[in-house]
């Protein structure tokens, strides 16, 4: 059964499983990067936790910022770029994953050719929980 860009098959018994197909279609731009939700809270079943991608284009930044509650895993899908969380700054690449705790100030630099993508586990989630320096 189709729903937009996400597919729900039938798997055994009566388990669902959800595939979302990474489109186009459905991006929302941000402060310098853009993202899409692949699973809500509601799919995961989990209040307040969410996975989505975002992607930074060539030579663009994700400016320094924290979260007061929310924890951040990413999971580097693509390229590679300078990513800084606390003190701790990385040229992280396409396997490589990290983890951003609550209040820990945040960002990427974006300084090659090609697009940065990641996926991002949402631990806690909140919209209002953004706190741009």
């Amino acid at each position: 059964m189709a729903i937009g860009n996400c597919f729900l098959e039938y798997v055994e018994g009566d388990n669902w499983m959800k595939f979302v197909k990474l489109t186009k279609e459905g991006w929302l731009e941000r402060q310098g990067y853009s993202k899409k939700i692949l699973l809500t809270e509601k799919d995961l079943k989990s209040k307040g936790n969410i996975v989505q991608i975002v992607k930074n284009k060539a030579h663009t930044e994700i400016k320094p910022h924290y979260h007061k509650n929310m924890i951040e895993v990413y999971h580097i899908l693509q390229g590679n770029a300078v990513v800084f969380c606390g003190d701790t700054r990385v040229r992280a690449e396409s396997g490589d994953t990290l983890l951003c705790e609550p209040k820990e100030v945040h960002g990427l630099v974006n300084d090659t050719d090609e697009d940065f993508l990641f996926a991002v586990f949402k631990i806690n989630a909140n919209d209002e929980d953004m706190y741009w320096l």
